[in-house]
Formats: structure tokens, sequence, C-alpha cells
């Protein structure tokens, strides 16, 4: 597979929460040639069968991204704007975005006022989201007549190519785990595995996990694989909240069943694919905590792929880590689905 080409297209696209159709429909895409089933349901979200016959494995990984929408409009036609989901307002300065509009997508920039105009004592103060404003470079006229408040907002940037198979762009969380899924799919069609493996690439994590909600409802599965971003190292971040970027996460927890997760590890041995444990007591902030409790208990895992500079639009990682994750769920279901009838949940 060809990660870089998916995701050059992938992290570009569209798709802040509740409005993910264009980014939806590239993946669909990109799942038919592996899949003996492509749907994508009312929610935006992609549905890809692999298999026909065995146990019912939900995999799942969103293309949701963070973003803004637009509050009002000013007397000179500026955008006052929120956020949605996670908006760090410290990257906002200077940012370009697009307004996405009912007459088109319209592009914009979150402009600052210069240092040479600020006081000492502004100089001082931290950004504040409700201070910044979108700047279409329009008259205001024009720009009461194609923007309404509620227009949803997305924040611009490239995938960027960089030294050791290192890549950097916006919407890496979680698009970057679509490819993991992508991986996986490529590989269990060459294995052939009896399991019925469901990829989703679900929609709305970022504001509460309803793509996987209403996925894992509808699917009733006998078990969940969600595949999210772990942080990866930073300058100033503390160690024990880091992982190291080039290798795959495994989170344990109460919202992770242990028969899944000791079976992951062991596959993960056995094929000489190094794993860093992450330990989560509660929430994981992931759709692995939806999954587990859908319908009568769906038992979940939840496997990471490092990125540094989360929530920005310059979200790096390790090739590798993909392609490694991606291998490791293709093997750790054929592996469960061989020994399914045998299984011992307690």
């Amino acid at each position: 597979m060809d990660i870089k080409a998916f995701l050059t297209r992938a992290c570009v696209l569209p798709g802040i929460s509740g409005h993910e159709g264009a980014v939806a429909d590239h993946i669909a895409g990109a799942f038919r040639p592996l899949s003996a089933e492509v749907t994508i349901d009312a929610l935006f979200d992609v549905i890809a069968r692999v298999g026909e016959k065995g146990p019912r494995i939900m995999v799942t990984a969103h293309h949701d991204e963070i973003g803004l929408m637009v509050l009002a409009i000013e007397k000179d036609g500026a955008l006052r704007f929120t956020e949605v989901g996670g908006v760090d307002g410290r990257i906002l300065p200077a940012m370009p975005v697009t307004v996405h509009t009912m007459a088109g997508a319209l592009p914009g920039v979150i402009g600052a006022k210069p240092p040479h105009l600020l006081s000492g004592e502004d100089r001082k103060k931290a950004v504040r989201m409700k201070d910044l404003f979108i700047d279409l470079g329009l008259p205001p006229e024009e720009v009461r007549a194609l923007v309404r408040p509620g227009d949803p907002v997305t924040l611009t940037g490239d995938l960027i190519l960089l030294e050791e198979g290192r890549l950097a762009a916006k919407t890496l969380d979680d698009r970057a785990c679509v490819a993991c899924m992508l991986v996986a799919a490529q590989h269990l069609k060459e294995m052939r595995v009896d399991a019925r493996v469901y990829f989703v690439s679900a929609s709305q994590e970022e504001t509460h996990s309803q793509g996987a909600i209403v996925t894992g409802c509808a699917l009733d599965p006998d078990m969940a694989i969600a595949i999210d971003v772990a942080h990866g190292p930073a300058p100033g971040a503390a160690e024990d909240e880091t992982c190291p970027l080039d290798i795959p996460t495994l989170t344990l927890g109460p919202f992770m069943h242990p028969v899944l997760t000791n079976r992951l590890r062991e596959t993960a041995k056995q094929n000489g694919i190094p794993l860093t444990i992450e330990v989560s007591p509660g929430k994981t902030y992931t759709d692995a905590d939806y999954t587990g409790i859908s319908r009568a208990g769906v038992p979940s895992l939840l496997i990471g792929v490092p990125v540094k500079y989360m929530h920005t639009t310059v979200e790096m990682l390790s090739e590798q880590v993909i392609r490694d994750a991606g291998r490791l769920v293709a093997l750790f279901i054929r592996d469960i689905s061989r020994e399914w009838e045998a299984i011992q949940w307690n």
C-alpha cells in the first residue's frame, strides 16, 4: 500500500466532526479493492467488510478532524468563531483556514495584531480564542451574502515528507490509523482468514464518538479493536507521558479486555513487533471507550500510533509504525480467529 499517496489526499480533505462526507468518499474508495462490501452510513461512517465467515470483528479508527465553526459576522465582515473538538487557541494566530459555505469553500486567515501595536501588558497575555477573528479579504456585504453562523471551518496544511520516514500533516489524528486499517485489510485479503472483519472509519470521535457508538450497535461484533494516536515525545514533555515515535502502543486498563490484550502481546512477541505499553486507569478518550459498552458488551482493545504535536497542523509520526500496527492487527485477527471457539473470557 502507498501510505504517502493515501495520506497526501486524505489529510487535506475537509472532515470536521459532523461534516465528513468528502473524506468518507475517499476512504471508501481506498477500501473497495480490498473488501467484499463497502458502505457509507447516514453519519458518514465507512464500513468495509473483509471475510465471509467466522467471528464478527470490528476494527475502528476515526476520520473526523478538529476545527472551527462560525459564530457571528462582525460589522467589518470579520468572522467570530468557536471550536469543534479540542482546538488549542495558541496555534491559531496566522493560521490559514477554509470556511465551508453553501456557495462553496472560501479561503481565509486568522490574523493577529502586529507586535508593534501591542502594549507591554498585552504581550504578557495568553491568546484567547474569543479575541481572534477570521478575515476572508472580502467586503462586509459579500461576507454576509456568503457566510452563515454554523458554517464549518477547517485548518489548512499539506502533508510534509521529512527525513527518516517521518511524515507531518494535519489530521494524522486519526487518518494515519485509517491507513493502518488499510494495511491490515491488505494483509487479511492475502491471508484468507476465517473471520468477518468490519473496518469502520468512524465519524465524530472528536466530539463524543458518535460514529463508533452507532456502528458498534449496528454491527453487533464479537470483539473490537480501536486504533488511535498516542502522544509521541516532544521537547518539554515528561517521558512518562509520552511514547517512542517508532513503536506501536498497546493500552492496558479497565476498559481494555485482559484476554485480548494478553493475546495481542503474544502475537506481537511471536512476530518480532515491539510494543510500548500505555496505562489508562479509566477512560482512554478514544472510540474504545464506547465499543466496549455496545449492546451487551464487546471485549475491546486499543492499539496506538505515537504522534508528536497532536491537534496541530504539523502532527508528526513514523510511516513504519503505520505498517507495523496494521500488520499486527492482521496477525492478531488471524491468530484469534483460529482459537475463537476455545476462548474463555473469564
